[in-house]
């Protein structure tokens, strides 16, 4: 018996229209265990054929290869279409190494956070692991709660203090990836930062907030306005009158209520005199230029003095009224002297003094 041509044409249509895999080395395959021994693990990969993966795969970490059965789902990379024995040789370690910097670049693109254990800890951060790759956590990108404060910076002393965080959970997010130079760094501080953004924008200048002093410096007070967002009072914004020491007034733990005077630049600048009444408002009926009066000096600077009059009053004196004097030779902080108002500025808040020079 012969086939007709017209049968041999119909048989090649078939064929053709027919999905045809044949896959290459490198291309991950998916299949089912058939058989697991000491010798090897066999996989039914389906109409690709039978593949084996060899004990070598396993030797740095043997617990792997104990836990697989037949029955298990897996992927592999293919290594070699046809080895010696005749099998699709592949490799479990290779897929999931690829799948897993795939993964990688999904978390990436999709801005995802994850949750990742500390597994080691050097004196630049700390050793994450995500999807079986380790990363780098460095110290810049932890949060303001997790990040070490070591007077000096004592690198020793850093350390010292990561090493608690060890097996700990961390929520972060990855910054960089490069799987070729085997990369990974992820950020803890990004998610707090992109958080900040999201209440940052729900705030407004001339709002009221309410918040806890958590530091108190020289320059003033930061102020935690939530989990993510800060603040800071500065000296300058804690009274009308001259505050010499911000810790004489506010201490850590304190809780307050203040007003946004400013959100340049993504920073909180709050103030606490907003919310006082203003002393300037009613200067005219206290003070008025030519008058005479006595104030401390409360703080000297080369282009003159600050100083502290009644009703909460600050004045200056500049260079050009002190004879030719500088201000450290003229004058001493806090001593009081006799004066008299040359200028007044409401609108400004600015109070323009002369020393008043005795009779002759």
């Amino acid at each position: 018996m012969t086939i007709a041509e017209s049968d041999i044409k119909s048989m090649k249509d078939l064929l053709s229209k027919e999905e045809f895999f044949l896959p290459k080395p490198g291309n991950i395959l998916s299949g089912i265990i058939i058989g697991v021994s000491k010798a090897n693990v066999i996989l039914d990969l389906g109409s690709v054929g039978i593949g084996i993966v060899y004990p070598g795969e396993f030797y740095d970490n043997p617990d792997r290869m104990k836990v697989l059965k037949p029955g298990d789902h897996v992927s592999a990379m293919l290594l070699d279409l046809e080895n010696d024995d005749g099998y699709r040789e592949l490799s479990l370690k290779a897929a999931q190494v690829t799948t897993a910097w795939q993964d990688i670049k999904e978390k990436k693109e999709a801005g995802e956070i994850i949750t990742t254990t500390i597994v080691n800890i050097n004196k630049g951060g700390l050793i994450i692991e995500v999807s079986g790759i380790q990363g780098f956590l460095p110290l810049s990108q932890l949060s303001s709660e997790h990040y070490p404060k070591v007077d000096g910076g004592d690198t020793t002393k850093i350390v010292q203090a990561l090493q608690k965080f060890k097996g700990q959970m961390f929520k972060v997010k990855i910054l960089d990836f490069n799987e070729a130079e085997n990369k990974l760094i992820v950020s803890e501080r990004a998610i707090q930062e992109e958080a900040a953004k999201e209440e940052l924008a729900k705030l407004s200048v001339e709002q009221i907030v309410d918040g806890e002093i958590t530091e108190v410096t020289d320059f003033g007070a930061f102020v935690k306005l939530s989990d993510t967002l800060d603040g800071l009072i500065h000296s300058s914004e804690i009274d009308w009158k001259f505050i010499e020491d911000p810790r004489e007034i506010l201490h850590p733990g304190d809780k307050v209520r203040a007003k946004i005077i400013s959100l340049d630049g993504g920073r909180v600048s709050l103030s606490l005199k907003a919310l006082k009444e203003d002393p300037w408002l009613t200067i005219d009926t206290i003070y008025q230029v030519g008058q005479k009066v006595r104030g401390k000096i409360s703080k000297i600077r080369n282009s003159g003095a600050f100083v502290e009059l009644a009703g909460n009053i600050v004045g200056f004196i500049p260079v050009a009224e002190l004879g030719g004097q500088t201000p450290q030779e003229a004058l001493v902080a806090g001593q009081e002297y006799d004066m008299a108002i040359v200028h007044i500025d409401a609108k400004e808040h600015k109070l323009t003094l002369t020393l008043d020079k005795p009779a002759a």
